[in-house]
Formats: C-alpha cells, sequence, structure tokens
C-alpha cells in the first residue's frame, strides 16, 4: 500500500522539532533523489586450437565471441515520512530504462530506450519493459540500513503467444542473450549500503547480488559535480583473484546456461573492487563504481569477463507533499532485506 504524508503530518508524527537521526544520511519529507543506476557487462570466449607449426613449435589459435551489454535505470526516490529517530520513509520509481546488446557473433545491435518509446516491440527486452513505472516502499535508519522493504521483487510480463516481428530477427538474437534486469537488492544496497561509518578502515558486507564481504578504506575528498565529497576505496576481503571452477555456480545448474550465463556466474565469483563517493553535507550519497573481473580456463577455451556496476546522483531536489495516511518510519521492526 502507498504510504503519502504531508510536511503537517510528519511534522506532528515526530516527538522533537528536529529530525534526530545521528547518522550519515538526513531524510526530510518531501526530498527527491534521482539515480542513474548503471551496468556495463563484457565477456569474452575464446576456444582453444592447438597445432605444431613448421619450426616444431605449438601455436594456439580459436574462435572469439564477445557481446557487451549496457544496462541504465533511473530510479527516483521521494521521501515520504521522517521518524523521531531520523528514519525515512521513502518511495523508489523506476523512471526510465535503456538497455542495449552488441551481439558481435551476429553483427547486430538490439536497443530499447523507454523515454523514446514505453513498449517495446522486441520480445526479448519485455523483461525490462515489465520494470518500467515499478515502485518499491523502505524504512531506511539514518546508518542507510533497512527496516522493511516492500516491493522488491521485479513484475514480469507474460509474453506467451507473442511472436518475434519479421523485422526484428536479428535483433531478437541479441536481445534474448541480454542477462536480466538487475535485482533491485543490488541498487539499494549500493545506494545505502555504501554509507561511511566514520572510520578510516572497516569491513561491511553488500549484496551484489549475492553477500559480498568488502573492506573499505577512506581515500580524502574529491569533487563529483556539485558535490564535496567524502572518498572510500573497497575491495572484497574473502575472494582469490584467480577464480576456481567450483566457485563458479551457475542459474539451473552446471549444465544450464549459455556463454552470458556462465560469464555471469564467472563474475558473482570474481573479487570486486570500487570507488565510493558520499557527500556528509547533503547527506546522501553522490556515487558509487564497483567492479569484478576475472578469467576462466575450461573445456578447451578461455572464457574472460567483466562487469561493471555504478550509480550516480544526478538531482537532488524537494516536493510538496499531498496529505494522505501514514505512520511515522519509526515504528516497525527491523527485518531482514530478503
Amino acid at each position: 500500500m502507498r504510504l503519502v504524508t504531508s510536511f503537517a503530518l510528519a511534522a506532528a508524527l515526530l516527538s522533537v522539532p528536529a529530525y534526530a537521526g545521528d547518522g550519515p544520511w538526513q531524510f526530510k519529507p518531501g526530498t527527491t533523489f534521482t539515480w542513474e543506476c548503471n551496468t556495463e557487462f563484457h565477456y569474452l570466449q575464446q576456444g582453444l586450437t592447438r597445432a605444431m607449426g613448421g619450426n616444431g613449435r605449438e601455436t594456439t589459435n580459436g574462435v572469439t565471441t564477445e557481446d557487451p551489454q549496457w544496462e541504465t535505470i533511473t530510479l527516483k526516490a521521494t521521501v515520504l515520512a521522517v521518524g523521531d529517530d531520523g528514519a525515512g520513509r521513502i518511495e523508489f520509481e523506476v523512471a526510465a530504462i535503456r538497455i542495449k546488446t552488441r551481439f558481435e557473433s551476429s553483427g547486430v545491435d538490439a536497443e530499447w530506450d523507454s523515454t523514446k518509446n514505453k513498449e517495446t516491440d522486441i520480445l526479448g527486452f519485455k523483461r525490462y519493459q515489465a520494470i518500467l513505472g515499478h515502485k518499491v516502499t523502505a524504512i531506511v535508519n539514518t546508518d542507510g540500513s533497512f527496516r522493511d522493504l516492500k516491493g522488491t521483487e521485479w513484475p514480469t510480463l507474460n509474453t506467451a503467444g507473442m511472436k518475434p516481428l519479421k523485422k526484428n530477427e536479428r535483433e531478437e538474437v541479441a536481445a534474448g542473450a541480454t542477462h536480466d534486469p538487475t535485482d533491485v537488492h543490488v541498487w539499494l544496497n549500493l545506494i545505502f549500503g555504501t554509507t561511511p561509518m566514520g572510520k578510516a578502515e572497516y569491513e561491511k558486507t553488500l549484496q551484489l547480488p549475492e553477500d559480498e564481504k568488502l573492506s573499505w578504506k577512506s581515500d580524502n575528498t574529491e569533487q563529483v559535480g556539485a558535490y564535496l565529497c567524502s572518498k572510500a576505496k573497497v575491495k572484497s576481503t574473502d575472494k582469490e583473484r584467480a577464480v576456481k571452477p567450483e566457485d563458479v555456480i551457475i542459474k539451473g545448474g552446471s549444465g544450464g546456461g549459455g556463454v552470458g550465463d556462465y560469464a555471469i556466474a564467472l563474475c558473482k565469483a570474481a573479487q570486486k573492487k570500487g570507488t565510493v563517493w558520499y557527500s556528509k553535507k547533503e547527506g546522501c550519497l553522490v556515487k558509487v563504481e564497483m567492479e569484478g573481473a576475472t578469467e576462466l580456463a575450461a573445456a578447451g577455451s578461455v572464457t574472460r569477463t567483466h562487469f561493471k556496476w555504478g550509480v550516480e546522483l544526478k538531482e537532488k531536489g524537494s516536493i510538496q507533499l499531498t496529505p494522505g495516511a501514514g505512520n511515522t518510519p519509526s515504528n516497525p521492526e527491523p527485518t531482514p532485506t530478503k
């Protein structure tokens, strides 16, 4: 159920005149954020063949396949109410989507931009069309932790009976190889789970989309657009750079999925590293860059994979809220994010 409240109602729900959260996030009713959330996925598979050259040396050749993919989700957030502990009740909406896959083996690009057309006639991209306009509500503490999450399962669109258009036959090959929309937990964890803890060095776990234990180290300050930010370097603590075959868990089992699924599994198993920029003055995350890259040789081929996640604050503003029913966010007990 959507909960909306006015400034007056939010103030009446508070026992103190100022929002008393002592964490980095400083929520105020009516504050809006627009984050652009991006992924970039590259994988390359090289099949190995061996032959003896005229000089007696062994040479290695093979067929290389690379199918890069780009995903951009515009996530708009509105603070609907603030509790006496500073926690914010926030509504998130998928406001726009851009998705592109370059399927090099067929020489075809498939692309959809919801700002140009809210529907796509490419069946392989209907998974993305289904999440456009979807809303998630959360109660977020001032330290960035969650007390409640609703609507985190992406909706799906029933494509049974739909047939690809003849004009899209080639594009469907590329679109069909595109990974599923990134789990909303990933975006929320990159936005809020990266909140600094006020220490020079520490460890923290993020869901990317599996739990990833990261070490954090402060790295001075840096200007990002209009925001002066504290900067931190992060990297995995519990994974080796050399991924082993047993580390790679493919969706649908070891025999399921194609090259793309295998590459995604490699990314999940790889060590992660990145940078976080947080504005203490604005009391919010400004930018995150995270990546995982590795390679693995198996079954006569080498697969190299590189996945990037990025979040950047594009706009921070405020709106006047419509009066309505709502409860102070400090009421619910803490609940897991999964």
